[in-house]
């Protein structure tokens, strides 16, 4: 069996050649193209000099030997590939097709990065074992392993073994991803419950008064407070005044006029108001009182701060300097040699703030290219864009930059509705740029020709790069 790509106007196939001639009118045929497992990619036959090719469409999504070939697979990442394999293998057995048919080479298994989920494909007249083609499958998965992930090790190591077992048992391999699943989920668990407790601490750590808020907004929560609570008093006044007349109406207080109880009950709140206000001035005033104290206490701290003679270090002091002054005592002025150092101090804040707003839009925000290692320091290779400002430019320090408007699994975020979520690579290798279209749905060109999937392209000096309508210059 051999492999080929092709890509039309807006989608990219994987054409796979079987090892023998196929019957397209069996039944395991007409299961694979007539309907849709949703494990497998889709695929139609199409024949060709008397031979019958299977086409699967793979369009926005990316094989699982170009996505882990420069990075490691973590736990998490594992138990999705092995999820997947799992239930591609409860699917066909659902649509009665032979799993001798399934292909497991990680380069014809394709990811969907954003949903996390597996696509496989299915090739009638291959016939290989599954369990012979599993034990390769977690071979190769071992050294792509990240040893600083236990997660990732234990259930690498572990679904091995099981591999190499005599028989494969599927329910071996779904016990262990499964319980690895609920280890994280409990860890989880444990850290929501961590940060469940910091946030009720948060909270009531906030709810404690700030000596340091301004009375004018003090006063504004008391008002507010002492509304809902002369409302509350209201609500409930006039329920009562409801109740006792109703209980009247009905005649279960005789031989006392209603008249009479709703003129106390009247007066009764009448008398509750004039007390809600009383005692709400007096809260007012020792609320005011007690912000005059604290202000005058900052001011006397303020004073007690100011530098002196005294407080200047003795080689700040020359004799030239003048710490005499007819309108202000001595001890309340600076040398001219602090004088200095505190200028110069604010002249160099003053410089950095502006060399950072230099690098700022007028709107506050950088370029539309977000650049996740932007941290790192600039290679001397980079992607400028044709329209100056209209984009960022991308700058190639790593090994591997992978380019799409997915954030999580990009380097460099091009956020433009006709770029897909993972739309191509460039590769450094011994100061060389190699760049590849990762089955995008628009396409990667240079120089105006469109890349094929599967290609790699070395760039040179000044080609012109376009993912789909960002128009770059590579610049060495």
């Amino acid at each position: 069996m051999y492999a080929e790509y092709k890509r039309d106007v807006s989608h990219n196939y994987l054409i796979l050649h079987g090892e023998s001639d196929i019957n397209t009118a069996s039944y395991q045929v007409r299961m694979l193209t007539g309907n849709s497992i949703p494990s497998v990619l889709k695929c139609r036959i199409q024949g060709l000099d008397g031979k019958q090719l299977f086409y699967y469409d793979i369009t926005s999504r990316q094989s699982v030997a170009s996505f882990y070939e420069q990075k490691k697979l973590k736990g998490g990442d594992l138990a999705m590939l092995l999820r997947g394999f799992l239930q591609i293998m409860e699917e066909l057995a659902e649509y009665l097709v032979d799993p001798g048919q399934l292909v497991l080479c990680p380069e014809y298994m394709f990811l969907d990065v954003e949903a996390r989920k597996v696509y496989f494909c299915c090739l009638p007249g291959y016939q290989h074992p599954v369990q012979e083609q599993f034990r390769q499958l977690t071979e190769y998965f071992l050294p792509k392993l990240d040893h600083e992930d236990p997660e990732a090790v234990d259930l690498g190591y572990g679904i091995y073994r099981r591999a190499m077992e005599p028989g494969l048992q599927l329910e071996h391999i779904k016990e262990a991803v499964y319980k690895t699943q609920n280890n994280r989920e409990k860890e989880q668990e444990v850290k929501n419950e961590e940060k469940g407790l910091v946030a009720e601490c948060t909270d009531t750590a906030e709810k404690k008064p700030d000596p340091e808020r301004p009375a004018e907004e003090i006063q504004l929560e008391n008002k507010k407070e002492n509304i809902w609570k002369w409302a509350a008093g209201c609500a409930g006044g006039v329920l009562f005044l409801l109740g006792i007349v109703a209980a009247g109406y009905l005649g279960y207080i005789p031989g006392i006029p209603v008249e009479l109880v709703i003129a106390a009950a009247i007066v009764l709140l009448a008398a509750g108001a004039v007390c809600m206000r009383i005692a709400e001035k007096k809260k007012r005033k020792k609320a005011q009182t007690a912000e005059w104290r604290k202000k005058v206490q900052r001011e006397l701290e303020k004073d007690q701060r100011m530098p002196t003679v005294t407080d200047v270090p003795q080689q700040d002091l020359k004799p030239t300097d003048n710490f005499v002054c007819e309108e202000k005592p001595p001890e309340i002025l600076l040398s001219k040699n602090v004088e200095k150092i505190i200028k110069e101090k604010i002249q160099t804040e003053k410089v950095q703030t502006e060399t950072e707003n230099r690098f700022q839009d007028d709107d506050g925000r950088y370029g539309e290219t977000v650049v996740l290692s932007a941290a790192q320091m600039r290679g001397s290779a980079s992607l400028v864009s044709r329209e100056p400002g209209e984009l960022a430019p991308i700058y190639l320090e790593k090994e591997l930059t992978v380019i799409g408007k997915l954030e999580n699994a990009s380097d460099a975020v091009i956020p433009l509705p006709t770029i897909s979520r993972i739309h191509a690579r460039i590769r450094k290798c011994e100061e060389e740029y190699y760049l590849m279209d990762l089955n995008s749905r628009n396409g990667t060109s240079v120089n105006g020709r469109m890349l094929k999937p599967e290609e790699e392209y070395q760039l040179q000096d000044e080609d012109q790069v376009d993912f789909a309508q960002a128009r770059y210059i590579f610049l060495r």
